[in-house]
């Protein structure tokens, strides 16, 4: 390290202060506060507390954009961001996305500036003392360390494909040692795994409730798990190399092993008054979350709830997605035989549809919703769709007063997807037998839902799970990934999507909301202009 960066001084010290104060490209940062790093990592409380704020980069339910307040789901299929100022989404939804202004940028300079921070962290993790009261404290800081390494290359990704790996905070003053060169994807999920493989055993397999929120030895062979689906899967996998699927399928089945073992397992029970489904999403410890960021106590709700129950009604599930729940008989609306009526739409379908979307004259906050004309909830100022989100959506809190409010996780990671994961790679690598039809029938049957019919094709089988990850997964920030990695984008995101009018009469139409348009180029973002512009190594993605 050179003399004159022996005193670069330590950023956003203390847990909780954001990350977004600190937005200057991770090439270029500067000293921002007065305690020099020898002093940092002298002190073991300081240096977890410096550890600490590389985990405010992990995802939240709202995105980074121009519009703070946008969700995933509505630049895919799911939900359409019902504001004009919604811009983020709709650059998706449009395929007006370019290297200059794509919404999701500002997370490749939060990723490599907390990546930067854990090589800072991990370059300096031999002059950090032990803590006499905890053995463990300073081993599992080091697991942490690597652990969310791993995270945040996975999430560039999926985002870019092959980016540069860095294991050094690099020198601004440095000209040439700045300018790096992207790695390939096989090398991205090598290091990811090696970082993986050295965090496993430095780390509990729970956090206390004092560390709540912390990786563990278990989210690290999900996150592993997770990782070799996607490099199986048709993006990073043109030529479906059967290997990697069977790799990925023992991955999923270790990672469930280990879960399992260890306690977690599928929430099927109600509590408090709160279905076994929707208890995950409102339960700070439950089960079958295995991996969390700690969540908001309000702005969800005043985001995407109604005008009729005091929010801003930012976003709204489509008929699309409406849609894809079943029967309770097990088939979709649109099957020959489902008895799905168009003007009695929302009887006898999945249980999970109630409690994860709010429709027409059904009662949620002791309030009957109403999008006919003059209805408290029909939004006139804005195209609705005329449908509310209600999953991690807590009914006691009153957006009027603001009172009652409470504290949510926002899962990143939960044991019903390892299940799906699985399902998924087995079925590619050999086909659907009996462990695939096993792991489907148990999320399955959690639901409510028939289990699934004997016999199902290969092919048949992947539709399956396809539409039920879909479903069991809906508004968790799978979809917008799961289309792309599986190469539909182009065909879910690229047609018209619904809305439901129903009239004062009771008559229920279902008219265009938008047509949506999805290019090539979109399976993969666009590396920040600014970073190509100053760093000729850098390549950008094809079609940019």
């Amino acid at each position: 390290m050179k003399t004159q960066n022996k005193k670069w001084l330590i950023c956003f010290l203390l847990l909780g202060v954001s990350i977004s104060g600190c937005k200057k490209d991770y090439l270029e940062r500067t000293p921002s506060d007065f305690i020099p790093e020898a002093d940092v990592f002298a002190n073991v409380v300081n240096a977890e507390k410096f550890l600490n704020n590389a985990y405010n980069s992990l995802p939240g339910i709202f995105k980074q954009g121009a519009d703070n307040n946008w969700m995933l789901s509505s630049g895919t299929d799911e939900s359409e961001q019902i504001w004009d100022n919604g811009l983020d989404a709709n650059y998706f939804n449009t395929g007006s996305v370019n290297a200059q202004n794509f919404p999701m940028q500002q997370y490749w300079f939060n990723f490599y500036n907390s990546i930067r921070r854990i090589n800072k962290f991990l370059n300096n993790y031999d002059i950090i003392p032990e803590d006499s009261n905890d053995a463990n404290r300073k081993k599992r800081m080091l697991g942490e360390a690597y652990s969310l390494r791993a995270y945040y290359y996975f999430e560039l990704y999926r985002m870019w494909g092959g980016v540069p790996i860095l294991t050094q905070a690099l020198d601004p003053s440095d000209t040439e040692g700045v300018l790096v060169s992207r790695n390939s994807i096989d090398e991205v999920i090598a290091f990811i795994k090696s970082d993986v493989e050295k965090a496993i055993p430095l780390l509990p397999v729970r956090q206390n409730d004092a560390q709540f929120g912390r990786m563990t030895s278990v989210a690290c062979k999900f996150l592993w798990a997770r990782v070799a689906l996607y490099y199986a899967s048709p993006l990073s996998n043109p030529s479906n190399l059967n290997d990697r699927w069977v790799i990925a399928a023992a991955a999923a089945e270790e990672a469930i092993t280990f879960a399992e073992s260890n306690g977690y397992g599928l929430c099927v029970t109600p509590l408090n008054g709160k279905k076994a489904y929707e208890r995950i999403f409102l339960e700070l410890n439950n089960p079958e979350a295995i991996m969390t960021r700690f969540g908001d106590d309000f702005s969800r709700d005043q985001v995407t709830q109604s005008n009729g129950v005091g929010g801003w009604y930012g976003t709204g599930p489509t008929q699309e997605m409406v849609d894809a729940y079943e029967m309770t008989n097990g088939l979709l609306p649109a099957d020959p035989g489902s008895g799905y009526n168009s003007q009695n739409p929302y009887i006898n379908r999945d249980p999970r549809f109630y409690q994860t979307i709010i429709t027409q004259g059904q009662v949620w906050k002791n309030h009957l919703f109403d999008v006919r004309p003059g209805g408290a909830d029909l939004k006139t100022d804005h195209p609705p769709t005329n449908y509310f989100l209600r999953k991690f959506m807590a009914e006691e809190i009153n957006l009027f007063d603001g009172t009652n409010k409470k504290y949510r996780p926002w899962i990143l990671m939960r044991l019903a997807e390892l299940y799906l994961n699985y399902a998924e790679a087995k079925n590619e690598a050999a086909g659907p037998d009996a462990s695939v039809y096993a792991r489907m029938n148990m999320i399955r049957s959690r639901a409510g839902m028939p289990i699934l019919p004997a016999g199902l094709t290969k092919d048949q089988m992947r539709e399956k799970i396809m539409h039920e990850r879909q479903v069991e997964l809906a508004f968790e920030d799978h979809r917008f990934w799961d289309v792309r990695r599986w190469k539909i984008a182009d065909i879910t995101d690229n047609r018209p999507i619904h809305y439901v009018a129903v009239s004062a009469a009771n008559i229920y139409t279902y008219p265009i909301r938008e047509t949506r348009s999805f290019v090539q180029k979109n399976y993969l973002f666009p590396i920040p202009q600014s970073e190509i512009d100053k760093n000729p190594k850098l390549k950008q993605n094809p079609g940019w």
